[in-house]
């Protein structure tokens, strides 16, 4: 009878663990950890696309994991769907990278128009004092030396004049270059 039994407890235990499911494949944990890993990263808001399609393999090979497709189903859709995560996840480290270079360019945009306009409102300060207090700049005392003529910005004799440079309008935004 212990003999029995004991057989008995033995073929019931096989059985019930016979029964367990059997853990998923490597490549279907790490494609769930790459979506998790992409569904919380920019590519949520920045790529919605990619994430869905990446969502929609994952989908699949969890159901070709409890269908009838088999293992190696399962293992190759895994992994379509970690790649897809993956490429989601760039996309959207992509975006927020080209998200914060306009940024910065506008900044640096914005600045620059600054600082121009700064720079134009002292040159016209200085030009404005030199107008009222022609003695005081160093410009009238050259004017006054025999070797200079009375007016430091006429030709010299025997030279032609120079064409006036044409102002800038202040209101142009700054030009900016892209270096790729």
């Amino acid at each position: 009878m212990r003999c029995d039994q004991w057989t008995m407890a033995m073929l019931l235990l096989g059985g019930l663990s016979g029964c367990a499911s059997a853990p998923p494949p490597a490549e279907l944990v790490s494609a769930r950890k790459s979506y998790e890993r992409a569904r919380t990263s920019a590519a949520a808001e920045l790529a919605p696309a990619d994430l869905r399609s990446a969502r929609d393999a994952l989908e699949r090979a969890e159901r070709a994991l409890t269908g009838a497709l088999g293992s190696i189903e399962a293992r190759d859709l895994a992994y379509v769907a970690e790649r897809r995560a993956q490429l989601a996840e760039s996309l959207g480290k992509t975006a927020a990278a080209e998200r914060q270079r306009g940024a910065a360019l506008q900044a640096y945009g914005e600045v620059h128009l600054a600082l121009r306009k700064r720079g134009e409102a002292d040159l016209l300060r200085r030009e404005a004092e030199r107008s009222e207090d022609p003695g005081a700049s160093s410009e009238a005392g050259r004017a006054r030396d025999p070797r200079h003529p009375e007016d430091p910005r006429s030709p010299r004799p025997g030279r032609q004049a120079k064409t006036p440079e044409r102002p800038r309008d202040a209101e142009r935004p700054p030009r900016i270059v892209n270096w790729r």
